[in-house]
């Protein structure tokens, strides 16, 4: 089999020009409700129709839209592009509200400086950006300015979301979710994304699996199996953030070494939607947490300082997704195969081909690897010392060949 080796996709993100969207739209520096969010996507919809879809997830018990967009080029068609996705979600627990911000002045960025800074194109060309503002609209509209507290954190039923996803760790599963779960589970298993992002506020901090263990106490370290690649996309986004790795800066009580913890470490979580991304739907995700005070009072401060402290983080940890083994699995005939397990040697983590063009992504740290795809039905097929390179992706495209194909063959041969 042809391999074809080091297909840089991303120029690094530092020669990206900041701008802040707020030029564009001031409400982006208010506490804007859902109506603003619904309202400014569809006219970004409207306004570049090549990049922008917006969808609703479904509607929540107060009868409000879960609003997500999508943006890459061609955007129509992008189920079927071969670029690897990002998912980008924010205010899970309704109180915690600089993620809406953030996120809201992100989609403003990419759109109305597509044409305006080839690094920007460039990104939106290759990569495809699935966006929620608000997980939680219910929680946000009950919410009121306050640095803690629990006012506005749950659903209106009262759900915390973070932990109303299926727990890896048991075999059983809940009888009931809150609907704003089942819509964002229904979601990241759709658009297959490769890394992710939930943010929340309450500290200043890159937080990544495991979140909880059943074997260790909140304090240990609970280590995944890929804990060398969260670690590097932890840091990739703490060190680049304006202070998140500046342990002064941290919030009282709080120390974190170059701004990022294991959950567990932190303290333990279960039935959180970090671990769940990463076990059922091979999502590597972080949680990043913003800020000290969840609900500031002043939004225009909030606002304007989000932008700017986390702009180069947000880009340099989108790079991140181009940093893969990727390629293509299918039949002799060009038959795209779903539902193949890609196994790299010394990783025990397996993703699975979602895809219905029967791509996959697979992020790893820089280093050599061997990786197997491997179906029931087929025979395996290993490639050796796959090389991976800083911001640059090695396809590696597998042709699986079916065991009854072959016994109809032999078949067929003997009766000849």
């Amino acid at each position: 089999m042809k391999l074809v080796l080091f297909a840089t996709l991303f120029v690094a993100s530092l020669s990206f020009k900041f701008y802040d969207p707020v030029n564009d739209e001031r409400k982006l520096e208010t506490y804007f409700d859902n109506d603003f969010i619904e309202e400014k996507l569809f006219y970004l919809q409207d306004q570049y129709p090549d990049l922008v879809q917006t969808t609703s997830l479904g509607k929540t018990p107060k009868n409000r839209e879960m609003w997500a967009v999508t943006i890459t080029q061609n955007v129509s068609h992008w189920e079927t592009h071969n670029r690897p996705s990002v998912k980008y979600v924010a205010n899970m627990h309704g109180n915690e509200i600089r993620g809406r911000g953030l996120i809201m002045k992100l989609v403003y960025y990419l759109t109305t400086q597509y044409d305006q800074d080839s690094d920007v194109r460039n990104l939106v060309d290759s990569t495809i950006f699935h966006l929620v503002p608000t997980i939680n609209p219910d929680g946000f509209a009950n919410a009121k300015p306050m640095c803690s507290g629990v006012i506005g954190r749950y659903t209106s039923e009262s759900i915390d979301i973070n932990r109303d996803f299926p727990d890896h760790w048991s075999s059983g599963e809940k009888m009931r979710y809150a609907k704003e779960t089942l819509f964002i589970m229904d979601y990241a298993q759709k658009i297959t994304p490769v890394l992710g992002i939930s943010f929340h506020d309450g500290a200043l901090v890159t937080n990544y699996p495991w979140d909880g263990h059943p074997d260790l106490y909140t304090g240990q370290y609970a280590q995944s199996p890929d804990d060398a690649l969260f670690i590097s996309l932890a840091k990739t986004y703490s060190l680049n953030h304006a202070s998140m790795s500046d342990v002064s800066k941290q919030c009282v009580s709080d120390h974190f070494p170059d701004g990022i913890t294991n959950g567990n470490q932190w303290y333990k979580v279960f039935n959180g939607m970090q671990d769940w991304n990463y076990v059922d739907v091979d999502c590597f995700e972080l949680t990043i947490e913003l800020g000290c005070c969840k609900y500031p009072a002043d939004p225009a401060e909030t606002f304007s300082d989000v932008w700017a402290d986390n702009f180069e983080s947000i880009f340099e940890f989108t790079a991140m997704a181009h940093q893969t083994i990727r390629g293509k699995v299918e039949t002799w005939d060009g038959t795209p195969i779903l539902g193949v397990k890609i196994h790299v040697d010394g990783i025990d983590k397996d993703i699975t081909v979602r895809h219905p063009e029967g791509y996959y992504w697979r992020p790893l740290v820089p280093g050599v690897y061997n990786i197997t795809a491997t179906k029931t039905g087929y025979f395996p097929l290993t490639f050796r010392n796959i090389v991976v390179t800083e911001r640059a992706s090695t396809v590696a495209n597998f042709i699986l060949i079916s065991r009854n194909q072959v016994r109809r063959a032999r078949r067929k041969q003997r009766r000849s």
